[in-house]
């Protein structure tokens, strides 16, 4: 035992903060047109929505319709149901649906503000947050 550490700990460091929003995303011109949804990468659904999907979701996923997801609006205080849709084969993910009516007209978002999304697994459905606005 090192006489100058008698708990025998190598280290104390301490996080004393972890960043709530698992995916964060600056909006673009694609995100906020009236034709299009929330365009998400596809390594970020892999790694951050699906495994949160069940089979029958991620499958739906690559339907017509998508895979229904629920967003509560922690800013807001309001639930809103969205799908989560591949493009093509090998093309992103999008949010669509209500996207435009829920999030970008109701939120005013704009091309560069920054957004957070997390999965809440109480509730079972993502949380959503405007977490920057543009300048």
């Amino acid at each position: 035992m090192d006489p100058h550490d008698p708990w025998g700990v190598l280290s104390l460091s301490l996080t004393l903060y972890d960043d709530l929003w698992r995916v964060k995303k600056v909006l673009t011109e694609d995100d906020t047109s009236i034709k299009n949804g929330l365009v998400l990468r596809k390594k970020v659904v892999a790694e951050m929505l699906l495994p949160v999907l069940g089979e029958n979701d991620e499958r739906d996923a690559q339907t017509a319709d998508g895979a229904e997801l629920w967003f509560w609006d922690i800013d807001t205080q309001s639930l809103h149901q969205l799908f989560l849709k591949k493009e093509a084969s090998s093309g992103p993910y999008k949010i669509t649906r209500r996207w435009n009516q829920e999030f970008n007209k109701r939120r005013k978002l704009q091309a560069n503000d920054e957004i957070g999304l997390q999965w809440d697994r109480d509730n079972v459905h993502f949380n959503f947050s405007v977490i920057k606005r543009a300048d």
